[in-house]
This record gives C-alpha cells, sequence and structure tokens, in this order.
C-alpha cells in the first residue's frame, strides 16, 4: 500500500443516530494519527431526518428480529469503545433544532467547543433520556458546555435564516442515506462514501493510510478489544 501524503475524511453526524456517536467517538481517536500523514479530519452535522428522506428512504420501524440484532450490536459497540447507550423513552424525535444548535457553533465557536456540543446532545438523548427535540431538552444537555448568556446567543442564532440555510445545504449536498456519512478524499483527488461505523478498514485503505488488519492476539498477550 501507497503512503498517502494528504486527503481528507469528513464524518457527517446526527445526535438522534447512536451510530453517529460511535462514528464521532472514532474519529476523533483516529484524528492524531491521521494528521502525520497529511489527512484532515473534518465532523460535520447534518440533520439525518431530512437526508434520509432526501434520498426517498425515510425511517420506518424495523423488524422484530433486526430490532433484537440492533439492540446487540449498540450494546457491543458501544462497550468496546467505553461508552454507555441506554436507548431512550421515545424514538425517534425530530432532531432539526438540536443540528441547527451544532450547526451554529460549529460556525461560530471553536472546533472544541461545537464538539462538546456535539457530545453533549448525544449523550443527554442517548445516555441520559434527554428530549432535545425540544428548546428546554437542548438547554439541559449544554448546560455544562456553555454559560447560560452563552446558550441563550446559540439558541437565539440557531433559528437565523442563514443558520437553517447553512443546515439544508449541507444536508441535502451529502446526498447520505443514513448516519454516520464519510466522505474521504485520497491524495489522488479520488472521492468514496460509506454508510455506518463499520468500514474504516475501507476507508484507510482508500486514503492510502497503513493501518493493521484485523487479528486475533496469541493467549497470554495483552487482551484485546472487541
Amino acid at each position: 500500500m501507497t503512503h498517502s501524503h494528504g486527503g481528507k475524511l469528513t464524518i457527517y453526524v446526527d445526535c438522534v443516530s447512536p451510530y453517529s456517536w460511535f462514528g464521532f467517538t472514532n474519529a476523533r481517536n483516529f484524528r492524531p494519527q491521521l494528521q502525520p500523514y497529511g489527512i484532515e479530519v473534518c465532523i460535520e452535522p447534518f440533520f439525518l431526518g431530512g437526508a434520509r428522506n432526501g434520498v426517498g428512504n425515510p425511517w420506518t420501524p424495523p423488524p422484530e428480529a433486526k430490532a433484537a440484532f440492533a439492540q446487540q450490536d449498540l450494546d457491543l459497540t458501544s462497550e468496546a469503545l467505553g461508552l454507555k447507550v441506554v436507548r431512550p423513552k421515545v424514538f425517534p424525535i425530530s432532531s432539526l433544532s438540536a443540528v441547527r444548535v451544532a450547526r451554529y457553533v460549529k460556525d461560530h465557536y471553536s472546533a472544541e467547543e461545537f464538539e462538546e456540543t456535539f457530545l453533549g446532545l448525544v449523550s443527554g438523548y442517548w445516555n441520559k433520556g434527554i428530549d432535545i427535540s425540544t428548546i428546554e431538552g437542548i438547554r439541559k444537555a449544554l448546560e455544562g458546555v456553555f454559560s447560560t448568556e452563552d446558550l441563550g446567543r446559540i439558541m437565539h442564532g440557531s433559528v437565523e435564516s442563514g443558520n437553517k440555510k447553512r443546515v439544508i445545504e449541507t444536508t441535502m449536498a451529502v446526498g447520505a442515506f443514513g448516519a454516520p456519512w464519510i466522505t474521504a478524499i485520497n491524495a489522488k483527488l479520488q472521492k468514496r462514501n460509506w454508510f455506518g461505523n463499520d468500514r474504516w478498514h475501507q476507508v484507510f485503505y482508500h486514503l492510502g493510510v497503513p493501518f493493521t488488519h484485523l487479528a486475533i492476539t496469541r493467549p497470554g498477550t495483552d487482551k484485546a478489544n472487541l
């Protein structure tokens, strides 16, 4: 494999999706390892419901067998990443207001504050059961991230026409049918897209960065994570 000398990985996430939480966590974990190869890592909020409707893939309740597998997948993936997912009482909800808030913070605050905002929203919903479809819920999820004054400014800015337009433009330009949605451009300017949190080996291969393939460790060596 040829080592990469540049490229960009963009991951689109929505706090209504637990897999976005997983992808967000992995993207942040991989970022310092990708940077020495000149790979820029960008995390972008988008409105999953609008994206799915835009490509003709609206959300529908899964069959019982698929729902049982999904719960197992959530449990194992969250455990492997050191996260704790607690299924909220109401699912799905509209994440539009929360995404608008994340978008405003992304554009007007530091990268660190944006990432803490997304983490507050997604963990608020998928760990603490906070209804982030409401203004009250968003405030509760972010009360430890921003001051009351800043949060008021953010909530006001999130519903301005320019910010609403930004959310729509980002969402519809992606062409995603699920989340997280990953777009990677390698050093040859070749672009590919992936859906989900379980295609990282393909992403790294496309970017041209060396990586360790899945392997079983010998008995007696350090215990590996899933």
